[in-house]
């Protein structure tokens, strides 16, 4: 029979509703009850994406022994951390001050008045290797609690004070000023622990330094700043976005990253798929590849192909019927990790037959296998697909059978529960890369909708119902977003950026965009500023309070919520908080600059404004095509890079080569393309902006060009596109040169835009 958890709009608390265990949700009724009844309670915090949280349900959560013992001892909580993010940075902070570390499952004892006074993670059921298991432990605290419980209630007290005093401590004085060596001092961090080989930071598990890269590429891009240390930007920048691009954390079949990597060369992920991850690694490719279009075609391709796959995923996989963008998909398939991610060589050879040899060589699979099980370190015989000398982009239509074979499969669970904050973030990266505007406005129209019927700005839309109140991420990253799409208007109504078509009559302009922005951030100002110290209180004025109001500084998986609250104050022209914030922040900034990287990004936005004689060269709001114009203030970083992907040849010709012009002088002919199956090129308007449009330039004669229509904005199968062309008074016969420009794409990646150039001659006959 189905506990009270049945009830809740939360995939997490969902999976373990048919548990024998008597869970409550968070809430006055579980600790009313642990009063009354004078029991502990076992709360329990993890995600639904989360594999040891899995493993932990399994062993301990279905076993009926183990509910058995909670049931009788105590009051049971399960929490989702990404429903409550204040409840899990409360006894996180627990966690980390009893024994150093954290992670999920999160496994904490409260006292009836919610005060822990024992904290740990994951615990296996049965005692291993000296230490107790999770059934061992339950036994032991119900006895604690039977004959001690005044000790264990002086330590929840002792726990609850240094909580109150941890949670609301001010950031440190330092002796750092707002000024330009302050940003130096990142590059100079971040370096001391780089990784030269492999990006990133040295050691493993790695995590995609997301935050960390966007003030790397922002800092490379300013004026001001020391060539050496410019350099050393660029050069760790694009080698980690490189390295991650041809890891196994990078899902090459279907697109998209992965959490993290397990081992040091990004090869081996820890599988579940966030939706935050991507956005943010979006943004970064989307600059990675605008500097490599400056200096390195092979970069340029690889990130282009890492951006095009994160859009396939995010529309495919991870948006509403509503438009909104859902959180995450499981790392665990039928209770295996990974299963649905991994190859065996003969999987492989079955699919691709004759070209399975030059795939498996390219993907480094093995026939015992490269993947390994984390617990155990043994193979699998299971293959990750990862690259170290190509892009990938000979390989899409391999990868592609891939793709079919594997929606065969049963598929990880989907978390469709719609975070406003991350949903921002992803918002903005689809802004900033110019892919899929028309889903980016969808997405933040139907928040705006949810906001107006919730009466305020929901933390999370799950299962069509809004619940709980924003807190500081949700605002700030949803009004940030805002600011993006007023920037992208803004552009579009100046005629700087043309859109296919006529403007939709529903469409907001920017000022619009603008107005709900500045409405947003007044209400975050409203509900969460500090007047007094400056800084951003995590939780509003009417959230629950449990040791205190937070004030976020460090970066986490997600940059600062207060960095970006920061970045929305000076994108209205409020730069009085907005400094009188980051100088709040400076004694962290000062300590750990490596940990503040979205703060000294805000910095680096208000020193930039402070000098009217900085020239910032500033990120476009699309990704450009490559071109052969050497810039100005960067060079071809020394770090290894891809090989020179292979081009795939269409037949494009002239049909007929020979034009015969009649007594009006023109000529008619017309450009053939063969496109392969499986594969389309671009209408002569694609809808992104990033995509290459199919063209013909006929010079030096005069000539009208006549592109056929178009089938959902692509051309497949034979293509043909007619044109005239026209003789000069006076001459009897002309020269001529046409080129084609087209891309060629599947349905989740595009190639390299290519261009032929065909020659031809109209003459009267």
């Amino acid at each position: 029979m189905p506990n009270r958890l049945a009830q809740e709009t939360s995939p997490y608390l969902l999976q373990h509703k048919d548990n024998p265990v008597d869970w409550y949700p968070w809430g006055d009724e579980a600790f009313e009850k642990a009063k009354r009844e004078d029991k502990p309670v076992f709360l329990s915090v993890g995600y639904s994406s989360c594999h040891w949280c899995h493993v932990m349900e399994h062993e301990s959560f279905e076993d009926q022994a183990v509910a058995e013992i909670l049931n009788r001892s105590f009051v049971s909580i399960k929490v989702d951390r990404e429903e409550r993010p204040d409840i899990d940075e409360a006894y996180m902070t627990a966690v980390q001050l009893s024994s150093g570390r954290g992670g999920w499952p999160m496994s904490v004892f409260l006292t009836p008045d919610r005060k822990p006074f024992f904290a740990g993670t994951y615990f296996p059921k049965e005692d291993r290797e000296g230490y107790p298991g999770f059934q061992t432990i339950l036994v032991q605290i119900a006895a604690a609690w039977a004959t001690k419980k005044e000790d264990l209630k002086r330590a929840g007290d002792e726990f609850a004070h240094a909580l109150e005093e941890t949670l609301t401590k001010a950031a440190p004085a330092g002796q750092a000023k707002l000024e330009f060596e302050l940003l130096n001092n990142v590059v100079r961090a971040f370096a001391s622990d780089f990784d030269p080989e492999n990006g990133g930071t040295i050691g493993a598990p790695k995590f995609p330094p997301h935050t960390g890269l966007d003030f790397l590429m922002r800092y490379a891009l300013q004026s001001d700043v020391p060539d050496e240390l410019r350099q050393a930007a660029v050069g760790m920048a694009l080698l980690t976005l490189e390295k991650i691009s041809l890891g196994g954390i990078h899902d090459h079949v279907g697109g998209g990253f992965h959490r993290y990597s397990t081992d040091e060369k990004w090869i081996l992920p820890h599988f579940e798929k966030m939706l935050y991850d991507n956005a943010l690694m979006l943004g970064n490719l989307a600059k990675g590849a605008m500097i490599a279009s400056q200096l390195d075609e092979r970069l340029y391709g690889l990130f282009y192909r890492g951006m095009s796959g994160i859009v396939h995923w995010v529309l495919k996989d991870m948006t509403s019927p509503e438009g909104l963008f859902c959180s995450a998909l499981d790392a665990d398939t039928e209770g295996v990790e990974g299963k649905y991610y991994v190859w065996t060589v003969q999987e492989v050879r079955d699919l691709l037959g004759e070209r399975a040899d030059a795939f498996i060589k390219a993907f480094n699979l093995l026939p015992e296998g490269n993947f390994e099980d984390e617990a155990t370190h043994e193979k699998t015989g299971a293959n990750v697909l990862y690259l170290t000398d190509s892009t990938g982009l000979e390989f899409m239509e391999d990868l592609a059978k891939l793709s079919a074979a594997r929606e065969k499969r049963i598929g990880p669970a989907l978390d469709d529960k719609a975070i406003v904050a991350w949903n921002g973030l992803m918002i903005s990266a689809l802004v900033e890369s110019g892919i899929a505007i028309g889903q980016a406005e969808a997405a933040a129209e139907a928040i705006l909708n949810v906001e107006k019927d919730h009466g305020e700005l929901p933390h999370q839309i799950a299962k069509g119902k809004a619940s709980g109140t924003a807190f500081l991420d949700d605002y700030a990253y949803f009004a940030h977003s805002l600011l993006a799409l007023t920037a992208l208007h803004e552009e579009i109504e100046s005629g700087r950026i043309k859109l296919k078509g006529e403007l939709p009559k529903d469409m907001r302009s920017a000022k619009a965009w603008r107005q709900e922005a500045e409405r947003l951030i007044g209400q975050m100002i409203e509900r969460f500023y500090d007047h007094e110290h400056g800084g951003f209180f995590y939780t509003a004025t009417n959230h629950e309070v449990l040791f205190g109001r937070t004030k976020q500084a460090f970066d986490q998986p997600m940059p600062s919520p207060n960095a970006i609250a920061i970045r929305c104050l000076l994108e209205i022209g409020d730069q009085e908080r907005a400094q009188q914030s980051l100088e709040s922040f400076l004694g962290w900034m000062e300590r750990a600059p490596t940990a503040t990287e979205a703060l000294h990004i805000g910095a680096m936005d208000l020193l930039a404004m402070r000098s009217e004689a900085a020239a910032v060269v500033q990120v476009p709001s699309s990704v450009k095509p490559p071109t052969t114009q050497e810039p100005s203030i960067l060079q071809v970083p020394s770090s290894p890079t891809v090989q020179a992907p292979a081009a795939m040849e269409l037949n494009v010709r002239l049909e007929p080569k020979e034009l015969r012009a009649g007594v009006d002088r023109s000529a008619e002919g017309k450009i053939v393309i063969e496109v392969p199956e499986g594969f389309h090129i671009n209408s002569s308007e694609p809808p992104a902006r990033w995509l290459t449009p199919t063209r013909v330039d006929v010079q030096p004669v005069s000539a009208e060009v006549q592109y056929p229509p178009a089938r959902n904005d692509r051309y497949e199968g034979r293509v043909e596109i007619p044109f005239k062309v026209r003789l000069p008074e006076n001459e009897q016969g002309a020269d001529f040169e046409i080129k084609v420009s087209y891309q060629a794409c599947t349905e989740s990646e595009c190639l390299l835009p290519q261009e032929k150039r065909l020659n031809g001659v109209v003459f009267i006959a």
